[in-house]
């Protein structure tokens, strides 16, 4: 196992990344040569007469160039090395001649590009294939849960959920368990949901509550949130405020409850709008007349030999409307022994001396507005009632720290960041939109959210990819390449392993003296003279290749044969031919023998030549 992948320790002979190439199956050895696996690689047991790395050299007597020519097959470079030579193969070809392409057959699948490597090979995936050889379908196994579409990407996938389903795999349903409260349907909505809520209730939840209007008070509901249709006296956002209580009447009036108002019920003598006038109080009735209350006004009983409404005309006066007896503007109507006056708007009393708007009634700033015998408040915004005696955002009704803003006869609330609602009762839900990246969860706060972001990820919306290599993980001078929460490290040359850990040449590979020489993944042997092949393990004066009790002696690029006496060759295979100088005299006949000869004399001769 790898840091989110693996890796296949092959037997010998065997390389790949499944270990699915067989070295010795193409038989690369030559001329008779056997096979033999080594460790990811091979090497060859030569017939008699053949060297090379694959036999392919046919053992002579003097040795020859063996790069030339070259046995490197598919553009691989041939290097002289001492007893034999190396193949240094281009990209994506290995073995001992770089026989091996490892992109033919093709092995990456479902379409996949082999790209070929030094020593290797890698395979470029079509869109939602992924894998060493491209074998694995991102989309074969329908990651995408809940009836969601798997959308092939490069390298990955991504997931086209139906409505009400959102995550990387379609796998959380919105609707289950249900958002919605109080009895309310969830509607899966693209990427998001909203609620159908039950009669009676409201909000992004159906979270705020049956009815909350008081004092009889009809609820209609209002999207976010509710209105409240009052009762006859009562105010406010859920009409909390009885006009009638306490009673603003006075001088014992009864207040009678109206739409969003009250009115007042005089008793005699009394008016104004809560019954602050005594009609009586200011005496209007002269020369000894009584005042005498009456329902909305007064009457005066005057003594004898005075007549009209207040008593002012004595005996024998007889245009009662002159001088007009009416003040403010009013106008003098002449009535049977009597007369009335009509007054202007905003003016009441039998001669119009009583103004409705001095002082002025109305609370809290408000315009005083004359009305036809009666008087009008135009409040001042943010207050209400019938003398503007109401300040709608005292007590404070806007919720979770809201401001009340006034408004021409109502209130506003400006809610503080993350509320929203009519009256900033609705903590925003900023998980909603799924902020959160790459697999992470979002978890809502205050006008606020955090992200616990997938492995790999971090950052406020889990945007961002973590280095993986940042420390510098890959050892022996190797090249780190960040992934998702994984690393890979292309390593110097002669070093391997997940970290680039391992060093081919430590300890020592090469056997007899040999040089490790460090390669792309790989390493090779430089041999002292006389040895040769894979490590250096092949010893070229054993056996003996001298004959006829010759001695072997390492020479650069080969051996020597020291032979004994009485023969020579490269092998000492020949023996010395000691009669060729026809040492024997006198007609004698020599016979050659091991370092020495014999003379067969003619008759009459003797001696070891005959002489």
């Amino acid at each position: 196992p790898q840091p989110g992948n693996y890796s296949c320790l092959c037997v010998d002979g065997f390389v790949g990344y499944n270990c699915t190439i067989d070295l010795c199956s193409s038989s690369p050895c030559k001329n008779g040569g056997t096979c033999e696996p080594q460790p990811g690689g091979y090497s060859c047991s030569c017939a008699p007469g053949f060297i090379g790395n694959n036999c392919e050299n046919e053992k002579k007597n003097c040795f020859t160039d063996l790069c030339s020519p070259s046995s490197c097959e598919h553009g691989g470079t041939c290097v002289p090395q001492p007893g034999g030579y190396s193949c240094s193969c281009a990209p994506g070809f290995i073995g001992n001649n770089c026989e091996n392409d490892l992109c033919s057959p093709n092995p990456c699948e479902n379409g996949g590009t082999c790209v070929p490597q030094p020593g290797d090979y890698s395979c470029s995936c079509v869109d939602g294939f992924v894998g060493y050889n491209c074998t694995i379908d991102l989309c074969s196994l329908s990651p995408c849960e809940n009836g969601g579409t798997c959308v092939p990407q490069p390298g990955d996938y991504s997931c086209l959920c139906v409505d009400g389903f959102v995550e990387f795999n379609c796998t959380i349903d919105l609707c289950s368990p249900s958002p919605c409260e109080n009895g309310g349907t969830c509607v899966p909505q693209p990427g998001d949901y909203s609620c159908s809520c039950a009669p009676g209730f409201v909000g992004y939840n159906c979270t705020i509550g049956r009815c909350p209007c008081e004092n009889g008070g009809t609820c209609e509901p209002q999207p976010g949130g509710y209105n409240c249709s009052c009762a006859d006296g009562f105010v406010g956002y859920n009409c909390t405020i009885d006009l009638c209580s306490p009673n603003p009447c006075e001088n014992g009036g009864t207040c009678v409850p109206q739409p969003g108002d009250y009115s007042c019920l005089c008793v005699d003598g009394f008016v104004g709008y809560n019954c602050t006038i005594d009609l009586c109080s200011s005496i209007p009735c002269k020369n000894g007349g009584t005042c005498v209350p009456q329902p909305g006004g007064y009457s005066c009983l005057c003594v004898d030999g005075f007549v009209e409404y207040n008593c002012t005309i004595g005996p024998c006066f007889t245009d009662l409307c002159s001088p007009n007896p009416c003040e403010n503007g009013g106008t003098c109507v002449p009535q049977p022994g009597e007369y009335s006056c009509s007054c202007v708007d905003g003016f009441v009393g039998y001669k119009c001396t009583i103004d409705l708007c001095s002082p002025n009634p109305c609370e809290n700033g408000g315009t005083c507005v004359p009305q036809p015998g009666d008087y009008s408040c135009s409040c001042a915004d943010g207050y209400s009632g019938s003398i503007c005696e109401i300040d709608l955002c005292s007590p404070n009704p806007c919720e979770n720290s809201g401001t009340c803003v006034p408004q021409p006869g109502d209130y506003s609330c400006s809610c503080a960041d993350g509320y929203s609602g009519s009256i900033c009762e609705i903590d925003i839900d900023y998980c909603v939109l799924i902020p959160c990246l790459n697999g992470g969860t979002c978890t809502d706060g205050v006008n606020s959210f955090t992200c616990a972001c997938a492995a790999g990820y971090n950052g406020d919306i889990c945007d961002k990819d973590i280095d993986d290599c940042v420390s510098n993980p890959c050892m022996n001078g190797g090249t780190c390449t960040d992934g998702v929460n994984q690393f890979t490290c292309n390593c110097d040359d002669g070093y391997t392993g997940d970290i680039c850990q391992n060093d081919l040449c430590s300890p020592n590979p090469c056997e007899n003296g040999g040089t490790c020489v460090p390669q792309s993944g790989n390493y090779s042997c430089s041999c002292v003279d006389g040895f040769f092949g894979e490590n250096c393990a092949m010893d070229l004066c054993s056996p003996n290749p001298c004959e006829k009790g010759g001695s072997c002696s390492p020479v650069v690029d080969g051996y020597e044969c020291i032979c004994t006496p009485g023969h020579t060759g490269k092998l000492c295979e020949i023996d010395i031919d000691d009669c060729v100088s026809n040492p024997c005299m006198n007609g004698g006949t020599c016979t050659d023998g091991v370092n020495q000869f014999t003379c067969n004399c003619d008759d009459g001769y003797t001696g070891d030549i005959c002489q």
